[in-house]
């Protein structure tokens, strides 16, 4: 029988078993924040009828939390959902297009997405 050390929570299955760390530190909360925004980025290119192979240049505001996780994880992001730009403001500017607000683990973050040309 196996018992957690510290804060670590264990959990046995026959001969295996694993140890971790449940806590949250600001470095892994930021990059589940980026990992749903891509998630939910690519749901939006789906339901906007872009093609997998399309180019996008994303527009993302939010509060200065969100704007720091877009600025930390831009080259990743973009890669992920194919921008070629990726633009992180207080307020979408009028040429962003139609938004949809996202709630990203408390978040409020406002994404708008075109088709590159």
């Amino acid at each position: 029988q196996r018992r957690a050390s510290g804060a670590l929570v264990v959990e046995e299955d026959g001969a295996r078993f694993a140890a971790i760390d449940p806590a949250i530190t600001p470095e892994l909360r930021a990059e589940g924040i980026a990992r749903e925004l891509v998630s939910r980025i690519q749901r939006l290119r789906k339901e906007s009828g872009l093609a997998v192979s399309d180019r996008i240049r994303l527009f993302a505001a939010g509060p200065a939390e969100l704007q720091r996780v877009v600025d930390t994880f831009r080259p990743w992001i973009a890669g992920e959902v194919l921008a070629r730009e990726v633009v992180v403001c207080d307020a979408l500017p009028a040429e962003a297009g139609p938004a949809v607000s996202l709630d990203l683990d408390g978040l409020t973050a406002h994404i708008a997405l075109t088709r590159d040309r």
